[in-house]
């Protein structure tokens, strides 16, 4: 019973006591560098989960090794108990302080109302978004599939499909131009559709997706073909679906932002080519699936990507077809729970995590003795006596 006093009091109490003080400091550094004042920029994945991970599983572990060292195993053992302790004791406060990162971030990112997307770009930047005005384009959707293995010996053999969507303000291409030339143009202006003569009341019936350009000729270029029929000019419409017997010049497009999401899926890697290439085909297809059905305009918020290395593959997908004009994207991620559920249960895991950690701690100290009990206590309340006449 002396034995485990003396550990629960000496070693336990101020591993925990430690380790929380490390939790609530390095939370509010990260909240006051990072969030607050902006002070410097980190990777997410470093920010919430490397550096945290680092500090947790270290700096507690080092505050505390003198009196760790004073640990014996009750029976010969060939495992050194220090190492044991260590490592427990290190993942004890390395899990809750991660997730405790992770928490704030989502925590404490605002929620930015826009009237139109093209808004994000005018308005202070936040975390999350709300958007009333907004077209994305799943016509003009730019994917980009990965491959990588991971896993022990490299076992597993993954399958990513990164998709990113173009969003406009308003319709794109926008066909309510059609009404606006209507009225500016003479009514007896042809309409050419991929080189068919067509009417105005053809084109008004075309789905404003398939259109990819549209534009007003004049009818010194009209007649020769045309003749007097061409006198008054001619709007000239080209389908997504018209084959160029010479490839066009294309604009090149400037939506406002880009959704952004991906499709994973993981399969083992000792499996042939011809294996890996049906299994390939049977995840492009349910990808293909997914993406034709997924409902773009009905998510609840938009949520800005985590600043680690998913964001330059997502920029791979975007930059996967020339036809972006050059520039900083914007990528956001569209997200359908309700923004109160954003935080999960991350609270209850870091107490979780903690009290699962410190409890098997715990027990394993009871596997070990101190070392010369009356000499460690004795020197343990002389430093505390030493402590109490310094505050003094």
């Amino acid at each position: 019973m002396r034995q485990f006093k003396a550990k629960f009091k000496y070693i336990f109490l101020p591993l925990v006591f430690i380790g929380i003080c490390i939790i609530i400091i390095y939370t509010f550094l990260h909240w006051l560098l990072l969030i607050r004042f902006n002070v410097f920029t980190l990777k997410d994945k470093d920010a919430d989960f490397l550096i945290p991970g680092i500090v947790g599983l270290v700096l507690p572990q080092l505050l505390l090794f003198p009196k760790l060292r004073q640990l014996k195993a009750y029976k010969a053992t060939s495992r050194d108990p220090i190492t044991i302790l260590l490592m427990v004791g290190g993942f004890t406060f390395a899990v809750p302080i991660c997730i405790a990162q992770n928490y704030l971030e989502s925590a404490t990112g605002k929620l930015t109302r826009l009237d139109s997307i093209s808004e994000v770009h005018y308005v202070p930047q936040t975390k999350y978004y709300t958007v009333k005005q907004k077209y994305p384009n799943k016509h003009m959707a730019h994917f980009k599939v990965i491959f990588s293995v991971s896993g022990k010996n490299n076992a597993d053999f993954n399958m990513d499909a990164y998709a990113a969507v173009p969003v406009f303000d308003r319709i794109f291409p926008d066909t309510s131009k059609i009404a606006a030339m209507r009225k500016r143009v003479n009514p007896k202006t042809l309409v050419i559709i991929n080189d068919t003569l067509r009417n105005m009341l053809f084109l008004k019936k075309l789905p404003a997706d398939s259109i990819m350009m549209m534009r007003y000729v004049n009818p010194t270029m009209v007649m020769p073909k045309y003749g007097d029929a061409g006198k008054y000019g001619a709007l000239a419409v080209v389908t997504r679906s018209y084959k160029f017997k010479i490839k066009p010049i294309i604009p090149k497009i400037e939506p406002a932002a880009w959704f952004v999401f991906k499709y994973h899926k993981t399969i083992s890697n000792s499996l042939s080519t011809s294996e890996k290439n049906s299994y390939f085909s049977q995840f492009a297809k349910d990808c293909d699936t997914a993406f034709k059905y997924k409902p773009l305009n009905k998510f609840i918020y938009l949520a800005r990507l985590p600043n680690d290395g998913e964001v330059s593959n997502y920029e791979a997908a975007i930059n996967s077809r020339d036809d972006v004009a050059e520039g900083e994207q914007t990528m956001l991620s569209p997200v359908y729970e309700s923004f109160e559920k954003r935080n999960g249960n991350k609270l209850a895991w870091i107490g979780g995590s903690f009290t699962i950690g410190a409890t098997l701690f715990l027990l394993l100290l009871g596997l070990f003795r101190i070392k010369g009990l009356d000499n460690f206590e004795k020197r343990m309340f002389e430093k505390w006596e030493k402590d109490l006449i310094n505050r003094r």
